[in-house]
């Protein structure tokens, strides 16, 4: 008896997990390793060009995926720009991924005008970002080293403007890990 209560307490948590991870999506594993090659990766910028990391490769990147109906995502996008502005001279690419629906284009468009943002940004309309970073969801942002080596990642929210994540830039603008 004790073995079946066991067995559908096991099953209800499995259950609820399940129910819990499908609020944000299809279930996910952890994001790459710290230290890992990041997956090639393509997408279409908002003049419709497309745009591969690989062909960023000697730039350091951060990437941040992101989307419009996101709170957290629509709060740290000010401080990303200003993060762009200060190390765009010295060779940062801040690239950003709306994870955003195909009907949402024009909602997209407008934030990015409205808030000033002025680096890149990329559509990707069906979440394959999400699927080859292994992300569990918005926002989340890859720090990614010239070599195409994932340096730093953050799942959720972060304050661009911290001591943390610019002293994160700072190693890898100075070739550090």
């Amino acid at each position: 008896m004790k073995r079946i209560r066991r067995g559908i307490g096991a099953g209800a948590l499995l259950l609820t997990a399940g129910v819990l991870a499908g609020c944000a999506g299809k279930p996910r594993s952890e994001a790459p390793e710290v230290g890992a090659r990041v997956p090639a990766y393509a997408a279409a910028n908002l003049a419709g060009d497309s745009v591969r990391l690989g062909d960023l490769k000697g730039e350091p990147v951060l990437l941040n995926v992101w989307a419009t109906w996101c709170p957290p995502c629509r709060e740290e996008m000010p401080a990303l720009e200003q993060l762009s502005k200060d190390y765009a001279p010295r060779g940062l690419r801040v690239v950003g991924v709306s994870v955003d629906a195909a009907s949402d284009d024009a909602a997209v468009q407008d934030f990015v005008r409205e808030n000033g943002i002025t680096f890149t940004i990329l559509r990707d309309r069906d979440e394959s970002v999400i699927r080859l970073f292994r992300a569990p969801g918005v926002p989340a942002t890859f720090l990614i080293g010239p070599d195409g080596v994932l340096r730093q990642q953050w799942i959720g929210r972060i304050d661009p403007d911290s001591p943390a994540v610019r002293g994160a830039v700072d190693r890898v603008l100075a070739g550090q890990s």
